[in-house]
């Protein structure tokens, strides 16, 4: 889940885009036909799923990748290697920042702030530098800390906002960097996160995570039925319930007490629309969502 959020020099958002082909960061400078002002800025968001962790096996450490296809410097490409400028008291901005935030199941203008500092869906303003180079190709950002609170939290999403600190400058040239987004025609290129876990034996404590459970969901996209398959290694109360993409209870799956080991339930689509749902299970005190796709 992945998008961008427009915004005027006027301090009115102008536009929204959810499941793009591109994620842009910059001054737009020149107005596009049609489309917003000159000078308008954008700003990029990403959401990736959290897998369950098993039993015995520690997240170790997480890296995201992005893959730049595009720089633009006053304008101009310049060949592809430069890098946006943007001419303001003070000097100009040399990098393309991320920021670890929460912005819910779905994308909406007032997440355009959600990365600021002291904004409270904000968790890290700025985790590091995303790129400040023109020259394409995949860029690498550790961000295991915030994973990791994101489990703490009980998230099953981490989510990050990529922008420059500097939005625009005035002066009605383009400035900006792009990625390929999940929607890209080369999978090769899409973001993913690099999960690398260990056994335990060399790991501080402050790194444990386990969730004691995994799950599984086949067929998925659900056409007529699925089955929720699921492996505890304890008894437990069981709740799984089904959620729409902005994140309101639709209905209950199931609800018992189940002794250790695999267990399976079925799920119909019955009367559901097409589209994104969210399956959240929860085994005593550990949950987990996991996203369904309905079609007809």
């Amino acid at each position: 889940m992945d998008g961008i959020i427009l915004y005027n020099p006027e301090g009115e958002p102008e536009l929204l885009n959810n499941f793009t082909y591109c994620m842009h960061a910059g001054d737009i400078g020149i107005p596009l036909a049609p489309g917003p002002p000159p000078n308008s800025c954008n700003r990029s968001y990403i959401s990736f799923e959290l897998p369950p962790i098993l039993e015995n096996y520690y997240l170790d450490s997480v890296n995201v990748r992005l893959y730049q296809f595009e720089s633009i410097c006053n304008g101009s490409d310049q060949g592809g290697n430069a890098f946006p400028e943007w001419n303001v008291a003070g000097g100009d901005t040399i990098k393309c920042i991320m920021s670890h935030i929460d912005y819910g199941f779905q994308l909406d203008f007032e997440d355009w702030e959600k990365g600021d500092v002291g904004n409270p869906f904000t968790f890290t303003h700025n985790i590091g530098t995303v790129t400040d180079s023109g020259i394409d190709g995949y860029r690498y950002l550790n961000i295991t800390d915030n994973v990791l609170l994101d489990y703490d939290l009980g998230r099953i999403l981490t989510q990050f906002r990529i922008a420059f600190e500097i939005n625009t400058d005035g002066d009605s040239l383009r400035d900006e960097v792009s990625f390929t987004t999940f929607e890209s025609d080369i999978e090769i290129y899409q973001p993913k996160l690099y999960f690398y876990f260990s056994d335990g034996s060399a790991v501080e404590d402050k790194l444990l995570q386990k969730l004691g459970f995994s799950i599984f969901i086949t067929p998925n996209p659900v056409s007529e039925s699925s089955k929720i398959s699921f492996l505890t290694l304890t008894p437990s109360l069981s709740i799984i319930n089904l959620y729409n993409i902005k994140g309101q209870f639709v209905r209950s799956i199931f609800e018992g007490n189940i002794e250790k080991g695999l267990k399976e339930v079925f799920f119909c689509k019955e009367e559901l629309s097409n589209g994104i749902y969210f399956v959240k299970i929860q085994i005593g005190s550990k949950q987990v969502m996991k996203k369904i796709v309905v079609i007809h």
